[in-house]
């Protein structure tokens, strides 16, 4: 019987684990995230025409995902630029990253997703201005571009150097639109 004692006593202390010993760090499991889909409708006039805009971004199971620090994948965007006036299209156009790659370095174009596209103004006698934003995701780290609409349904791209922009001039596509 004391031999049976003695055996259990030493078993158990052989099994018992220190504190240090019994944790594990848990173990992260990455996840694909996008964006939510927005679409927005709105309108300005200018030089006595009525321009209407439609604006769609939606996230993309075809292009390629980019993956943060955590392992987790983020699904890119395309966004959709429509431009009525006085109820007529004359500009329709979907956007990816690659639109903006040759302005960006290759490790945050590889890092990055386009992420979202706010109408600014109207420039007289050059057209409508817009601001898109290609971000890392779920960051604030960006690079703005312009892009100048004119009436003809032209189109040119411009990095926005003007980081002073105001609240309301956001790059950002604000989600609660």
């Amino acid at each position: 019987m004391l031999l049976t004692l003695a055996a259990l006593l030493s078993a158990a202390c052989n099994n018992k684990k220190t504190e240090k010993d019994s944790w594990v760090a848990p173990k992260h499991e990455s996840v694909t995230r996008q964006m939510p889909d927005l679409q927005l409708t709105d309108s300005v006039r200018a030089a006595g025409c009525l321009y209407v805009y439609d604006i769609c971004r939606v996230a993309c199971d075809s292009l390629p995902m980019v993956k943060d620090d955590m392992d987790d994948y983020y699904r890119d965007n395309t966004i959709r630029v429509t431009l009525h006036r006085d109820g007529a299209v004359y500009f329709d156009k979907t956007f990816t990253k690659a639109t903006f790659a040759s302005s960006i370095s290759k490790d945050f174009y590889e890092n990055a997703i386009l992420d979202g596209i706010r109408f600014l103004r109207v420039e007289v006698g050059q057209g409508l201005v817009f601001s898109f934003a290609v971000s890392y995701p779920e960051s604030d780290m960006s690079v703005p571009f312009l892009m100048t609409i004119t009436d003809t349904g032209s189109y040119s791209f411009v990095k926005d150097e003007n980081l002073d922009r105001e609240e309301g001039d956001s790059v950002y596509f604000d989600d609660g639109v």
